[in-house]
């Protein structure tokens, strides 16, 4: 399941005052200079877009930066981050097994289903991290991955 910070339409406090210093200095330039509300929106509209294009950005801050500036309608953006959150899911996945295939290290059907059918970024980015180092590809879920399974038991529990 992904993490409602991966999901969740909005920004970080920092990314949320920097759009809006964009947007307050671009207001001030139309009340200021005269520049056009329509320049305005085209300049909005590129400096949205250098913001996604950092890296670091969760699937719900890549979906809110997006929606405005494409306009989508209501409820499309929640959509898009799920979709645009399993393919990245999926894409770690096929990563991973294809380190795991050039190391030429064996992978069994339920390690190949459990990478497969995971959808938790954070579990897939430690995968991907300690699959460079692995000498088995089962000692990808060591004891992190138990860690972590112990830690959602606790708070479900």
């Amino acid at each position: 399941m992904h993490s409602n910070r991966e999901l969740e339409l909005g920004l970080r406090p920092e990314l949320e005052e920097e759009v809006s210093g964009i947007a307050t200095g671009l207001v001030a330039a139309m009340a200021l200079v005269g520049l056009s509300p329509e320049k305005a929106m085209a300049e909005l509209r590129g400096r949205l877009k250098e913001i996604i294009n950092r890296d670091g950005l969760s699937p719900g801050e890549i979906t809110y930066l997006r929606g405005k500036i494409e306009k989508w309608p209501t409820g499309y953006g929640e959509q898009w981050a799920t979709g645009y959150a399993v393919g990245l899911a999926e894409g770690k996945a096929e990563v991973i097994l294809t380190v795991l295939e050039v190391r030429r290290l064996p992978v069994s059907d339920d390690l190949r289903a459990r990478l497969t059918t995971c959808t938790d970024l954070a579990r897939l980015d430690d995968w991907l991290n300690r699959v460079r180092t692995v000498e088995r590809a089962e000692e990808l879920f060591g004891k992190a991955a138990d860690r972590g399974r112990r830690t959602d038991r606790k708070v479900r529990g």
